[in-house]
């Protein structure tokens, strides 16, 4: 299937500008469209996917053991393999570089890269591959390189 350069440019701006406005104004769903094509952006509340009363209680205790939490940047689905078959792109206890690939957020079928924000060791991974993410869920908790013992 081919995709319209318009469309796609369209859905890579404004998915992540709809998902952002879910989360500022608390709605459940937006839909924009222009007449033959329509965006919805629906929170999600199915399996695998954290509530935000979690997300933020996560990230307090993430912050309590000085850890670094790495979160998703998009909502759509958190892929960790590389190739169907292959092993993790990371695991726990795998260290790591400052903007590191450690899976993406497939978005509509467009694959967005999750780079750890600095260098250090997987601590924890909290979510699995194929599933539902959110805009700022935690996705993995790295404890920082100078941390690690």
């Amino acid at each position: 299937m081919t995709t319209d350069p318009d469309w796609k440019a369209a859905l890579d701006e404004d998915v992540p500008r709809l998902a952002r406005l879910l989360r500022e104004t608390g709605a459940e769903e937006i839909e924009i469209g222009d007449g033959a094509r329509t965006i919805r952006v629906r929170r999600s509340s199915g399996p695998g996917v954290v509530a935000a009363e979690a997300v933020a209680v996560d990230d307090t205790e993430a912050a309590d053991e000085g850890l670094v939490v790495v979160a998703s940047e998009q909502v759509g689905v958190f892929v960790a393999l590389t190739e169907p078959g292959a092993p993790p792109q990371v695991q726990i206890g795998d260290a790591v570089e400052e903007g590191q690939t450690i899976g993406y957020v497939d978005v509509l079928g467009v694959a967005h890269d999750v780079c750890v924000p600095e260098a250090g060791v997987i601590e924890r991974l909290l979510v699995r591959d194929g599933e539902v993410v959110e805009y700022g869920q935690p996705l993995a908790e790295l404890r920082r390189s100078g941390d690690a013992d």
